[in-house]
């Protein structure tokens, strides 16, 4: 791979722990990239930047990256150490930013954070490594946990980030699933088969 920000890959996975193992990759390469680190900063502590939206006429915070003009959550600046709010502003930044989107058939794709801001969306390998990144580059300590259904408990369907909390020596990991509409911080599927965490 090559080029500022790298590229979206494409790859076949072997088996759940390769899958894992790619998503855990983008996320290094996402946290790597000092901008990832000054966009989950100027989220959490709300240092926005204010113009017109042509759309709408009306003036709006945005936060800029990559060259990027992204939506800014609403919301007050978070107090130092406010874990909760921490993870609430980046949760909203993600849900207004990321919009959920399948993979071409048949194939994997992973994004960078930054490619995905770019594209606007991303499946939830794709969410997994925005969220993830996002929070690891304000001190989170983050997870994957991969998901079947009752249904179906050998086969893998979802992935979504966990995060810990506290910051400093987690007790407690919420979850993080953006991708299915109405979903909170800490919603999870009600049928899950079986679920495996990975550190991220």
């Amino acid at each position: 791979m090559s080029g500022v920000g790298y590229p979206v890959q494409h790859t076949e996975s072997t088996s759940i722990e390769h899958h894992l193992d790619l998503i855990r990759q983008m996320v290094t390469k996402s946290v790597a990239d000092g901008e990832t680190r000054q966009l989950a900063v100027k989220i959490v502590s709300s240092s926005y930047l204010w113009k017109t939206n042509p759309r709408t006429g009306k003036t709006e915070p945005y936060l800029k990256a990559w060259d990027l003009y992204l939506h800014a959550p609403a919301g007050e600046k978070c107090s130092p150490q406010d874990d909760e709010c921490e993870v609430a502003a980046i949760w909203n930044f993600v849900n207004l930013n990321f919009r959920y989107v399948y993979d071409p058939p048949e194939v994997d794709t992973f994004a960078t954070t930054r490619k995905s801001l770019e594209a606007g969306g991303g499946d939830c390998d794709d969410a997994t490594i925005l969220f993830c990144s996002l929070l690891k580059s304000v001190g989170f300590h983050t997870r994957a946990r991969v998901i079947s259904v009752s249904a179906d408990p050998e086969n893998w369907v979802h992935v979504y980030p966990m995060v810990g909390l506290p910051k400093d020596e987690p007790t407690y990991w919420m979850a993080l699933d953006m991708t299915v509409p109405g979903y909170k911080p800490d919603d999870q599927y009600p049928d899950i088969g079986k679920a495996l965490d990975f550190p991220m």
